[in-house]
């Protein structure tokens, strides 16, 4: 089965500044976790936008002549006040986790764009019952584009993918996204880098995600809205949401 891009609630296949996005099941009101992805000098971030979620952060910062040999993509803690904050809002974290940070470089797709990111939310994080994110500290003025994407329907799984490129920006079957209107960007930074992002619906077992169920048999009146972060044997981030029981987050937001 081929993949299909998903329709989108406004197009944003243009230069942006900021972008926001959630995924929403609007049969039962429940909607996922609410992302942003902004621009700073020579660098890229991504924030969850939830207070228990804000001190977790994806930075991807280019060359910069102020630092130089600071190249690099990570996922990682935020500012020591943000960390403080996200646990004071009830952010927790598995006893189990790999220390942070995690270190990345995508999947290359040509000579001058890769693959970094994937944002990851599987049909049967939005069913009746399932556990909510809570509070958003959302909308942000600096957006200049918000997206409100449908869920995916049973045994399919909704993707945001994140592709960065050194020169001009990447599309995969830029005519197929942009009739779709799946696209978000390109945002661009201060030296000429450009993020774009691209929305696709796909069957779970196309491409499953590297960290596979938590929730097992557990109810959801037990569980939590949770987000697992890893990177898989292409050097690709993956942030997955997920249902997981209240059992598995014993260690506070601190680092």
């Amino acid at each position: 089965m081929a993949d299909e891009p998903p329709p989108m609630a406004h197009p944003g296949m243009q230069q942006q500044q900021a972008i926001e996005f959630f995924f929403i099941e609007e049969a039962t009101s429940l909607w996922g976790f609410h992302w942003l992805i902004e621009w700073s000098t020579s660098s890229f971030y991504i924030k969850c936008l939830h207070p228990g979620l804000q001190s977790a952060k994806v930075s991807l910062h280019g060359p910069d002549p102020n630092h130089p040999g600071k190249q690099h993509l990570r996922f990682d803690l935020d500012k020591r006040d943000l960390v403080d904050r996200a646990t004071r809002a009830g952010g927790r974290w598995s006893s189990g986790s790999d220390p942070l940070p995690y270190y990345f470089s995508g999947r290359q797709v040509n000579d001058h764009a890769a693959h970094v990111v994937r944002f990851s939310a599987e049909w049967n994080t939005f069913i009746r019952g399932a556990p909510g994110p809570g509070n958003s500290r959302g909308p942000r003025q600096k957006s200049t584009f918000r997206a409100v994407m449908r869920a995916p329907e049973k045994d399919h799984v909704a993707h945001v993918d994140v592709y960065l490129s050194l020169a001009d920006p990447y599309w995969p079957d830029e005519a197929g996204v942009r009739a779709a209107s799946a696209g978000m960007g390109p945002i661009t930074n201060a030296i000429g880098m450009n993020l774009t992002a691209v929305s696709v619906h796909r069957p779970v077992m196309s491409q499953p995600d590297p960290y596979g169920d938590v929730r097992g048999d557990t109810p959801l009146d037990q569980c939590a809205r949770g987000m697992a972060a890893v990177v898989d044997d292409t050097s690709l981030l993956w942030l997955c949401e997920k249902v997981v029981p209240v059992t598995h987050f014993d260690t506070p937001a601190t680092g």
